[in-house]
């Protein structure tokens, strides 16, 4: 009979908790990405790293929090994004040729518009890599 109550009661108190707490209790905070300075249209790749190997290639899937592709067309994009506490880091690039891929000449430098989480502009994770906690809101600007 007493764990018939005790299970009442927590059943209870989960549905009378308010959002917010129950967010601190998952551990998920709100990224909202805004990526400047968009010159030319094409397919938007933004890439939301947790490690260090899925940032720095384009190989490692283990690592990535977020990816989307999307048409854009102006001069600016924002996107909001449900992530969980931890370490992350941002890249993103513009496929104005929409073939797939970033586009860099002979010496391995970009042709097409590409940025990363404080402005960096080497795909460093360290340098690029933001905290997130939980129950917070985290704003980041890409200057492409």
């Amino acid at each position: 009979m007493k764990i018939k109550k005790v299970l009442m009661i927590v059943i209870f108190l989960i549905m009378v908790t308010p959002i917010s707490a129950q967010t601190k209790i998952n551990g998920f905070a709100t990224l909202d990405i805004e990526v400047q300075g968009i010159e030319k249209g094409g397919i938007l790749n933004l890439e939301i790293s947790s490690t260090k190997e899925a940032f720095e290639s384009d190989e490692d899937d283990a690592g990535v929090a977020a990816r989307i592709q999307e048409k854009v067309s102006g001069v600016s994009y924002q996107r909001s994004f449900e992530i969980p506490q931890g370490i992350y880091a941002v890249k993103v690039h513009i496929d104005e040729n929409e073939n797939g891929k970033l586009d860099t000449n002979f010496l391995g430098i970009p042709k097409e518009q590409y940025g990363i989480s404080n402005n960096g502009r080497f795909l460093n994770f360290k340098a690029a890599s933001f905290i997130i906690e939980f129950d917070t809101y985290r704003k980041v600007q890409i200057k492409l």
